[in-house]
């Protein structure tokens, strides 16, 4: 197996686009990485594509502020993974577990597992009966959206407000649908899912405000971008839950979410 490392994103999907669109599902993030520094909306720090006897078996990306991300590197890969990455400075890996653990055993010692994830994908969707009803957000909700990303940013990761405030802002610039939940007029949740990249859209963040959670708000909204993501046309709707939330889990579960894979992420931060 042989490691070759690519210095433009251009080339690097010229070699490993099509192993990477073979499945869509499982390599999302890699797509819509990848397309957003095709397009010059990120900055590129790994490009990695894996070959066994002539032939794409893999691939490992990471993007500058962002972790390692090893969905579509086989394990017995990792060795020649981590002789290309060398002296790098690679504080957080993520992707489907059994790829995560085969890369951090030959990584570096110690760290901690800071996530654990479950990859769903959306099948038969079910619409929830819950009173009020969506709305494309428009350039009048930023304040609102930001605000509730930056509450999301927080709750999740247990950040300060000014440090999630820039984690926030980070991520506000991805291409995406958002609708907002509302009942009477007042808005009650919100949904984001990424603009569609290889036949595949990625739902989240999904964010009730606590006065307003346990009526089935942030299902509805689920559903609602979901449908959003129908319309532009793509095959498949996933998103990952937290294992970590019961809650979320059940309530993906409920509208028509079925398990594909579960992941990780690995800090030595």
């Amino acid at each position: 197996m042989e490691a070759l490392s690519h210095n433009n994103i251009h080339d690097f999907l010229a070699v490993a686009g099509d192993f990477l669109n073979a499945d869509p599902v499982n390599n999302s993030v890699h797509l819509t990485s990848a397309d957003a520094a095709a397009q010059g909306r990120r900055t590129p720090a790994v490009l990695i594509s894996l070959h066994d006897n002539g032939t794409v078996v893999g691939a490992v990306t990471r993007m500058e502020g962002r972790p390692l991300h090893v969905a579509a590197m086989p394990p017995a890969a990792a060795p020649h993974v981590v002789a290309a990455l060398g002296d790098r400075e690679i504080n957080e890996v993520t992707g489907t577990r059994e790829r995560v653990n085969a890369f951090r055993a030959l990584w570096r010692e110690g760290g901690e597992e800071i996530y654990a994830l479950r990859l769903y994908r959306l099948e038969d969707l079910v619409v929830p009966d819950v009173p009020g009803e969506s709305r494309p957000a428009t350039p009048a909700d930023d304040d609102l959206i930001t605000g509730w990303w930056t509450a999301f940013v927080a709750e999740l990761d247990g950040l300060p407000r000014a440090e999630a405030e820039k984690r926030a802002a980070d991520s506000r610039w991805m291409p995406a649908g958002h609708v907002v939940w509302h009942v009477g007029g007042v808005p009650v949740s919100w949904a984001a899912s990424t603009t569609p990249v290889g036949g595949v859209s990625r739902v989240g963040p999904v964010y009730t405000p606590p006065e307003h959670r346990r009526h089935g708000y942030a299902a509805a909204a689920t559903a609602a971008v979901s449908q959003w993501a129908y319309g532009e046309g793509v095959d498949h709707v996933v998103l990952t839950a937290d294992l970590a939330n019961p809650t979320a889990n059940s309530v993906y579960q409920g509208i028509g979410f079925r398990a594909v894979s579960d992941w990780s992420e690995y800090s030595w931060a």
